[in-house]
């Protein structure tokens, strides 16, 4: 993935099929059922994510545009990157540090689902949510342990 290509289709000069084609271009084969997909950074400047973009990239999930796989990969390039940044002290950059480590972690957070889609698209639209909170994720991962399944082990 070029965070190029990345920062221009959160800037809609890209469309996601576009951008996809080239996330889909660049990936490299490594193993049998196994794919690499090297981040090409860009070494100048800054850009500031925003809500918006989360949102662009909520409703691109939702119109089956993107995968959930595809968000993942999405936020773990804003979360290594350089030059993808957002302001972690102000409510909004606090949301979306919230909503990029959850797309990033699914596996100690929420899972990536179309219906955890709409409530991260409400969130980050209204601020406010009554679905991802320390209670929710309780209940998750009690549920998890009822079943005989693990979350996050140690």
């Amino acid at each position: 993935m070029r965070e190029q290509k990345l920062k221009e289709y959160l800037e809609n000069s890209l469309t996601v099929e576009e951008f996809m084609m080239d996330w889909k271009n660049s990936q490299q084969k490594i193993g049998y059922e196994t794919t690499s997909s090297p981040f090409e950074q860009i070494e100048d400047g800054e850009f500031e994510i925003t809500k918006d973009h989360l949102i662009k990239i909520c409703n691109d999930l939702l119109n089956e545009n993107l995968q959930a796989f595809d968000v993942q990969t999405i936020a773990f390039a804003f979360m290594s990157s350089i030059y993808f940044t957002w302001d972690g002290e102000s409510q909004e950059g606090k949301i979306i540090s919230e909503i990029i480590f959850n797309w990033d972690n699914p596996t100690i957070g929420f899972d990536l689902t179309k219906e955890n889609f709409e409530h991260w698209k409400k969130y980050l639209e209204t601020g406010k949510t009554d679905y991802f909170t320390k209670e929710a994720l309780k209940k998750k991962f009690r549920g998890l342990k009822k079943n005989g399944l693990r979350g996050n082990s140690n």
